[in-house]
């Protein structure tokens, strides 16, 4: 229902720049944070088209540079609160495909613009949300080989330090945010 009330964060921009990919929250029982899921929206406007469907928290959105998938991070392979990994979708809201595994919460994949690679933010074990002023690590994805990632650099950060995709045109290089210790 596309009058439905709820809060909108936009994360991806399609390829071809003809649609949009948010996360929609709907209001809460209790406040004003309920489920979380994503959504895509033509560009030019038109009807919203829920892609995931669920009462555990999506997030992060972002297609693939040949636009045939949207990446995001959910917590709907857990049944552990926060425990958030890293999947893949078909615009279409197929072939639901879960691409980490591990104990650490992952948040954030983005995709380089050309070549070959992927950066995550993975926060510790246990951790619930993605909260800032954190001891995290950035996880780099070569190819489609998610189960390989390498911890490129570990830093202080979270919420902030990769949000949105900050790949260079070319693919060669990576910006992020990390909060200096004093």
């Amino acid at each position: 229902d596309p009058n439905r009330s709820m809060h909108h964060f936009l994360h991806g921009v399609s390829p071809d720049n003809s649609e949009l990919a948010f996360v929609g929250v709907e209001p809460g029982e209790d406040g004003p944070w309920g489920p979380a899921n994503i959504f895509t929206l033509p560009s030019d406007g038109g009807p919203v088209h829920q892609v995931t469907f669920g009462d555990r928290p999506a997030d992060g959105p972002e297609f693939s540079p040949d636009g045939e998938w949207i990446y995001f991070n959910t917590e709907g392979f857990s049944d552990t609160v926060g425990h958030a990994q890293i999947a893949r979708i078909r615009r279409d809201g197929t072939g639901l495909e879960q691409l980490t595994f591990d104990e650490r919460v992952n948040w954030f994949p983005h995709l380089a613009p050309v070549g070959n690679l992927a950066c995550y933010l993975s926060y510790p074990p246990g951790t619930t949300g993605h909260p800032e002023n954190e001891q995290v690590e950035l996880a780099l994805v070569t190819g489609d080989d998610w189960a390989s990632a390498s911890t490129i650099v570990e830093l202080f950060g979270g919420q902030g330090t990769i949000n949105v995709n900050s790949w260079s045109p070319d693919g060669r290089a990576f910006a992020f945010v990390a909060y200096p210790l004093e």
